[in-house]
């Protein structure tokens, strides 16, 4: 939990007072919008193909897939090697912040809203649907290269 509080924090007190002094600019936010929407959306929808699952759920899973956290640090990771090659990163810092606060926003206050129409949704979907289907047990963990092997 620490790190990701350190990342937001990052976040906070670097990018964000940087929108703020330069303002609106429509590509940026064209881009954050599309971004959040068909860059995102269209690729979980394509990935659900021959899946059985309903549209509600492909709906659902490509509004609040990944988002937030492994944004910053997509860009923070892209920021340096950009800037490490000389590769000019203003475009990219605010294209990406604006996406990223976008997110926080729109998914902060479509969270509650979208859970129950899902769950509402989810409880009229055929008993086979394979939404409804117990997921798969989580594989164990792996042993870090590197990492002591456990004492027996």
């Amino acid at each position: 939990m620490g790190s990701k509080l350190a990342v937001w924090a990052i976040f906070g007190a670097f990018l964000l007072p940087r929108l703020l002094r330069e303002g609106l600019a429509w590509r940026p936010l064209l881009y954050a919008v599309l971004s959040l929407t068909v860059v995102r959306m269209l690729p979980v929808a394509v990935a659900y193909v021959g899946s059985g699952r309903r549209w509600e759920t492909r709906l659902f899973v490509g509004w609040f897939g990944p988002r937030g956290l492994a944004s910053v640090v997509f860009l923070l990771l892209s920021y340096d090697a950009l800037r490490a090659e000389g590769v000019p990163t203003a475009t990219l810092v605010t294209a990406a912040s604006w996406t990223i606060v976008l997110s926080v926003l729109a998914h902060g206050i479509s969270a509650g809203p979208a859970a129950r129409w899902y769950a509402t949704r989810a409880r009229r979907f055929a008993p086979e649907s394979p939404e409804l289907r117990p997921a798969p047990a989580a594989p164990a963990p792996q042993r870090a290269l590197g990492a002591p092997r456990a004492r027996r």
